[in-house]
């Protein structure tokens, strides 16, 4: 899994960048997640009347909604990024929002002041309404995601290789990443691939999963 911030002030192009970044790496054939940050303190997902409100207020501390075209969790407090990102697997997770992650970030604007006030040592590039006046903010590239996305992805698969590299072997139980130090993750991808790779259907460099019900 690879984890990508796209941060800045309200109304700087955050989303758009977002939405075009997410596009080409669909087209490129990535999966890719999302967590939008919201710094609204009355925003809800769940609102009052509802029935799912109702098993909140009555003390569930997670409720589930299960519609016919998608599903919702709702959790009565915020979790921590690191907590959440546990519950991804995609190729790739584009975090809206400054959300606190250690991870490479790009910094939308629409003044250099702007940048000025948020700019921090993770940001590899900036974005949005600047990137129609500035070709570089100091030493970073200043990209236009509506015209030049493909720079900008080829920019964001550079800067989260070590990510990929470090997340080949991933160890999930019920559905929550187990953290493994470097060892334990190379012992158990050899003991793995020593035990399929004389079966049919295997192929060196392909994606294996194994499910284990304890």
């Amino acid at each position: 899994m690879r984890v990508i911030m796209v941060k800045g002030f309200s109304k700087t192009g955050k989303t758009t960048t977002v939405t075009q970044i997410i596009k080409e790496l669909r087209r490129r054939g990535y999966s890719v997640g999302t967590v939008k940050d919201i710094h609204y303190e009355k925003f809800a997902m769940d609102h009052p009347g509802t029935d799912t409100y109702k098993h909140t207020q009555a003390g569930a501390q997670r409720v589930t909604a299960l519609g016919e075209k998608e599903t919702d969790i709702l959790l009565s407090r915020r979790m921590d990024i690191d907590a959440v990102l546990k519950y991804y697997k995609e190729d790739f997770i584009i975090l809206e929002g400054d959300s606190g992650a250690d991870c490479p970030a790009i910094l939308t604007g629409a003044t250099e002041e702007d940048l000025a006030k948020r700019m921090t040592d993770q940001v590899i590039a900036v974005s949005g309404i600047i990137s129609g006046k500035l070709d570089h903010y100091g030493r970073l590239p200043v990209i236009n995601c509506l015209e030049e996305v493909e720079k900008m992805a080829d920019l964001i698969e550079k800067a989260t290789e070590e990510q990929k590299q470090e997340a080949d072997v991933i160890l999930t139980i019920d559905g929550v990443e187990i953290p493994m130090v470097p060892f334990v993750k190379n012992t158990l991808k050899n003991v793995v691939i020593g035990a399929v790779k004389a079966l049919d259907g295997y192929e060196e460099g392909k994606e294996i999963a194994i499910r284990v019900k304890g």
